[in-house]
């Protein structure tokens, strides 16, 4: 069986999204000839903002190796909130309006550390993948960004080993859409660029998260569109199994599960969201919205400032197999894309969930971009620009009498098979393949 060296920061028991992608292609490799080993932070010393101990399971037969690490955002947490853990930003979606202190540590954050507040874990992780590329014989390496920093790593292996080695980027690098949030100077900005540009050039080659950002990647690295490959974020059959459903038939309910920062803001849905439950359906006391995961305290009180008599939850984040409960006990799933110049590179890592639970889907965003491509697909599933009130109302009210109807709203699970998790390790394992 051939092995390749995986480095990634995130792994469990770190919880949220940046986790899952190589948890599970790492869960599925050895299915097809190839042994992941893992070189990853230990997650007593990492910056982890949520921990999510459920997903050891799905990883408990992987070789791992865990490292230490020196970075600001413990103390940047404790200076700001008095907790290791509390401020750790995870795309500032809990900070919308920071104080001084806050200023200008991010003001330190974006101009000091370069490209992001985690890069005093490469060093640490180099020495562990240099042991393990000798005692293993490793041919092939693999770099898991964001962080992007990571990819510093994978730099730096193959100058001293010549190895082969691949980089994956599950977000943009310079056009990482919280990035405005750091105060950068010129100078800081041009260098990350050109680490970036750097890293594009020299790593053998790039995977990614769609067919846009292989275009975006490409054109930010000007290199060869052949050597970047593009594997969608899947979704596991498995983590639908066995999920007790108790829906309330007595509420129209809406979730939003994920990160909800101010560069995505929600204003344009809870506008139409407004004028469906007020002007359509005033008599009726029917509708729950639920924002499930780290939101920012802006979106929070747009809820009460446009609908204050809504019947309205915010639950701060939950494991993996609650976040599934709570999607398939809703009627209508909402998903909110960033704001930013490039968006129609941005796929939400919840998506092929969404799509998984079977549930219609309503996402802001670039109606042309990725998502939207995806979502085109499938039944009562759709991307709307934020600016098209009137598209949402129509769309709020096509689910609406859908659940009143009583309809059977299903996806063809074998439409979306080319998404799961085994499936998508599957197309890793090909191009890896030709690289070993």
């Amino acid at each position: 069986m051939e092995k390749v060296l995986i480095i990634t920061y995130y792994w469990p028991p770190s919880g949220g999204s940046g986790v899952q992608r190589w948890m599970y292609f790492c869960k599925y490799l050895s299915e097809f000839g190839i042994k992941p080993i893992v070189v990853t932070v230990d997650e007593k010393k990492a910056s982890y903002r949520y921990f999510d101990n459920t997903l050891n399971a799905f990883v408990e037969n992987i070789e791992v190796h865990k490292t230490n690490t020196l970075e600001p955002l413990k103390l940047y947490s404790r200076l700001l909130s008095g907790n290791n853990t509390t401020a750790i930003p995870i795309g500032f979606a809990g900070e919308s309006k920071p104080s001084l202190m806050g200023k200008i540590s991010r003001a330190i954050r974006g101009n000091f550390f370069i490209p992001d507040a985690r890069v005093g874990w490469v060093r640490y992780a180099v020495k562990e993948a240099s042991r393990i590329i000798k005692k293993e014989n490793i041919k092939l390496i693999i770099t898991n960004g964001t962080p992007h920093s990571t990819h510093l790593a994978g730099f730096k292996l193959k100058k001293k080993f010549k190895i082969t080695w691949i980089a994956d980027f599950r977000d943009p690098w310079s056009d990482l859409h919280y990035n405005k949030h750091l105060y950068r100077t010129r100078l800081a900005q041009n260098i990350d660029r050109k680490l970036e540009r750097k890293i594009l050039k020299k790593a053998d080659g790039i995977l990614t998260i769609g067919p846009s950002m292989k275009d975006h990647l490409v054109e930010k690295g000007e290199i060869n569109p052949e050597k970047v490959n593009f594997i969608y974020n899947g979704y596991d059959e498995n983590d639908f199994k066995d999920i007790i459903i108790r829906p309330d038939p007595d509420f129209f309910t809406i979730s939003h599960i994920g990160m909800l920062s101010d560069t995505q803001p929600i204003t344009a849905f809870l506008k139409a969201l407004n004028y469906f439950y007020e002007i359509k359906h005033p008599v009726l006391p029917f509708l729950k919205l639920r924002l499930i995961g780290n939101v920012s305290p802006n979106n929070i009180s747009e809820v009460g400032r446009i609908i204050p008599e809504l019947n309205f939850e915010h639950i701060e984040y939950v494991p993996k197999e609650k976040a599934i409960t709570y999607m398939l006990s809703s009627d209508l799933l909402f998903n909110s894309l960033a704001e930013m110049k490039n968006s129609e590179l941005l796929i939400s890592g919840k998506l092929m969930e969404y799509i998984a639970a079977g549930k219609p889907i309503l996402c802001l965003g670039n109606p042309k971009g990725d998502a939207a491509n995806l979502l085109k697909d499938f039944t009562l599933s759709q991307v709307f620009e934020r600016s098209d009130i009137d598209g949402i109302i129509n769309f709020l009210q096509s689910v609406f009498e859908n659940w009143l109807n009583n309809s059977k709203f299903a996806v063809n699970i074998e439409q979306i098979k080319q998404y799961s998790r085994f499936e998508t390790t599957r197309q890793l394992s090909q191009i890896l393949k030709k690289y070993l």
